[in-house]
């Protein structure tokens, strides 16, 4: 599309596009003090983002009409890039094609949907295919946002709660020098596992193992012994995958979110994980607690990506990450849950009507897939590869590279056999009285309080006269205090 400046009736700059004005043709400032005149927002508005202001006469009226509220641009095009100094922000789209998963990238929950997004409305009509595109993504984003917020309002409670007793009950943990000098492997559980699995066994001392939760099964019964298990998942479902760990002394890595049962804490070989932000960050940080940095992520296979990118100092070898449904079984076999699941089969709602009905997509891995996909790593001269068969491939992720069986027994040819790592265990010094004072301050309350109530709070600053919802929050959190209080043996 040609863009062309050139001056209105009144000398003022205005703008073409195709020949269709994207500004008023005599008065482009008095259209843009006009248009804000009419834009009326019933809350506090975190940031107001406009949709291709083209020269960004509505700006100076944005700041008058709403002070202290940031100002963001999105521009559909490269041509009216001289004009983004006005602006706090500027998000790309020309340069974005999936603009629904850049704003969710770009922005949290709270974020998104706190912002007022505005239409300039000449240039709606004009860059009528990007505008239709931009605005169905800004939709489907806080959609997904709203969706989201409820899910983690739902799981940040329980999260804080796991956190409280990871604290209580963890006493000894695990720690390791970085980087690791060898090419570290993942063990996901998902189908496309099966034909890699004797292999892997072969060649197991060839790699830094780590074995997805839900992958624990699999591996003891080939004989794997990971060097590392990863878990992160908050739900109670998560332990039925760690029971194994009774029997088989395999290091755990795990968040202090991640739901563990207290009879295993003494059990078990932790090395602490910490996100590095949430109210397990917090609560980690006036516990005297030392972990290592994990990345959050919504599936536990990214933040194992990103741990092997951090702490390995060769390439990345991925298996069993299908993120598509297959037929059958959704995870390779033996799993604990399907075990679970299969006791209480029977004729009408048997087994294979179970397994139809996994197949059908929840849209989860779609998201999964998405993340993937949109998040390449910078690794230097390392690679990431997925191991998978042509037969079992449904989709690609771009910059990870997939393998073949025979390839990856050709690539693995050259790599030599090494000791496992050496873990240090270290005793940890508890002293809960920061931690009393972190949840029973006023002002730490408050923060941990918008954590742990996401929704609540989007609720509250789009309706600041309903009382109801504080009122909501606060006995809320009073519970939760007396249920974390039970936990810590402490006076909350």
């Amino acid at each position: 599309m040609k863009i062309t400046i050139q001056k209105a009736k009144n000398g003022e700059e205005t703008a073409l596009a195709d020949n269709h004005f994207l500004h008023s043709n005599y008065a482009p400032q008095k259209e843009a003090e006009r248009f804000v005149e009419n834009i009326s927002i019933p809350y506090t508005p975190s940031a107001i983002i406009i949709s291709e202001p083209a020269l960004s006469y509505i700006t100076v009226f944005l700041r008058n009409k709403f002070p202290g509220i940031k100002l963001g641009a999105i521009r559909y095009t490269d041509s009216f890039n001289a004009y983004n100094k006005d602006f706090d922000f500027v998000l790309n789209y020309y340069e974005h094609a999936d603009f629904e998963n850049y704003l969710e990238g770009r922005f949290t929950e709270e974020e998104l949907l706190n912002s007022f997004f505005v239409p300039w409305t000449p240039s709606a009509q004009t860059f009528i295919e990007e505008d239709k595109l931009v605005w169905n993504s800004i939709k489907a984003a806080l959609e997904r946002s709203k969706t989201l917020l409820i899910t983690r309002q739902y799981f940040e409670k329980r999260w804080f709660l796991n956190s409280c007793s990871f604290i209580k009950y963890l006493n000894t943990a695990i720690d390791f020098e970085a980087p690791v000098n060898k090419p570290a492997l993942i063990i996901s559980s998902g189908p496309s596992l099966i034909p890699f699995i004797d292999t892997i066994k072969k060649n197991k001392n060839r790699f830094f193992i780590i074995a997805l939760s839900s992958a624990i099964t699999v591996c003891i019964k080939n004989e794997i012994q990971p060097e590392l298990c990863l878990s992160t998942d908050g739900g109670y479902w998560a332990a039925e995958h760690l029971k194994p760990l009774y029997k088989h002394n395999i290091p755990l890595a795990m968040t202090a979110e991640a739901y563990c049962k207290k009879s295993l804490f003494s059990k078990l070989n932790i090395l602490p994980l910490d996100y590095g932000d949430g109210i397990s960050h917090e609560l980690l940080n006036n516990s005297n607690i030392k972990a290592k940095k994990a990345v959050r992520n919504g599936t536990v296979s990214g933040t194992a990506l990103l741990f092997a990118a951090q702490y390995c100092s060769k390439d990345i070898f991925f298996c069993g990450l299908d993120l598509a449904e297959q037929k059958g079984f959704q995870h390779t076999q033996p799993n604990q849950l399907e075990a679970n699941s299969s006791t209480v089969d029977f004729r009408i709602k048997n087994k294979i009507t179970r397994l139809t009905r996994a197949q059908l997509t929840t849209g989860s891995l779609e998201i999964y897939k998405n993340w993937f996909i949109n998040n390449p790593l910078k690794l230097n001269n390392r690679k990431v590869f997925r191991l998978i068969e042509n037969k079992d491939r449904k989709n690609n992720l771009n910059w990870i590279e997939d393998l073949e069986l025979n390839s990856f027994t050709s690539t693995i040819n050259n790599l030599e056999a090494t000791d496992k790592i050496s873990f240090k265990t270290f005793d940890i010094n508890k002293d809960f009285t920061n931690l009393t004072k972190l949840l029973t301050d006023k002002a730490n309350s408050e923060k941990i309080k918008r954590q742990i109530f996401p929704l609540d709070y989007v609720q509250l600053s789009h309706n600041p006269d309903n009382k109801s919802i504080p009122d909501k929050i606060n006995k809320e959190w009073e519970k939760l205090k007396i249920k974390a209080g039970k936990i810590l043996d402490a006076d909350l």
